[in-house]
Order: structure tokens, then C-alpha cells, then sequence
């Protein structure tokens, strides 16, 4: 991994593509949950009608292995679909963007908290407010706030 300016450890497409492919699972017929083999990934995204990507075992091998970096559009989409279709429904979605950006730990785990619903409709209400009536509803917050988290603890 590399780091940027601001001491934060980047990572790579291939280290993403190998995250994806660590913690996609699917079941076998036994109910154990198994890793998608590069070649059933180029297969199925090859397969994919909803999108103009073909994906051989070997070109998606390359990427993985980092000796590619720079796929097309239409591949980055194919990938991204096929991970997000078999994603836990609690997790992020999966995008192109995910993909190919470098994205700070701040912007990964505000993605994480606006998952939530709830979440978004207070922060949805929160930005029509005035300066003013969004300072009072952190004072509300914190004084309802029971386990004790700090701003600090969520990076603000």
C-alpha cells in the first residue's frame, strides 16, 4: 500500500478487487460459505446481460495480481455490479467508484453510518436548518448521547 499526503495508507485496485473477493461469499449445498473463484467471477460477469463488459479468467487474474491497472469502464461496472448484487444487504453499496478511488477512512465510514435510513433523514433534516438550529440540535445530541461518544471519536 501506498501512502498519501496525509499519512493515509492508499490502496490498490488489485487490493480492492481482493477484498471483494475475501468477504463475497456464497453457500454450497452443505450451507458452507465458500469464496467466488476468479474464473466464476469472469464467467458471471461475462454472462450479465445489463451491462457491455466480457471479463476473461486470465485478464481478471492480471488485475488481481496488480500486473493490470487499468480496466475499461464497461469492466469496472460489470465488476462493481456483480459484487454489489451478492453484497450483505447491511453493507455499503459497491460502485465503480469504490473501485477506482483512493477514499479517505472519514468518507468509508460516513458511507457506513448513511446506510441507515434514519440516518439520512436527520441529516437530510439537519442541513435545511440554520446554522444556529443545527448548533442547538449537537447540544440535543450530546446531551442525549449515552455511551459516551465523543465528536472526536467519529473523526469531526
Amino acid at each position: 500500500m501506498a501512502v498519501d499526503d496525509d499519512g493515509q495508507q492508499e490502496r490498490t485496485l488489485a487490493e480492492r478487487l481482493n477484498a471483494l473477493f475475501a468477504t463475497t461469499r456464497w453457500a454450497d449445498p452443505r450451507g458452507r460459505q465458500r469464496e467466488y473463484s476468479t474464473a466464476e467471477v469472469a464467467k458471471a460477469v461475462t454472462a450479465d446481460p445489463s451491462h457491455p463488459a466480457t471479463l476473461s479468467r486470465s485478464y481478471l487474474a492480471m488485475l488481481r495480481n496488480g500486473s493490470h491497472t487499468n480496466p475499461t469502464v464497461g469492466v469496472l461496472v460489470g465488476l462493481a455490479k456483480f459484487f454489489d448484487d451478492r453484497r450483505d444487504p447491511a453493507s455499503p453499496p459497491i460502485t465503480v467508484h469504490e473501485l477506482v478511488a483512493q477514499e479517505a477512512s472519514d468518507d468509508a465510514l460516513l458511507r457506513q453510518v448513511l446506510a441507515s435510513r434514519e440516518v439520512r433523514k436527520v441529516a437530510m433534516r439537519a442541513g435545511m436548518m440554520t446554522p444556529a438550529m443545527r448548533e442547538q440540535l449537537l447540544k440535543m445530541i450530546d446531551v442525549l448521547d449515552q455511551d459516551g461518544t465523543s465528536d472526536s471519536d467519529l473523526g469531526t
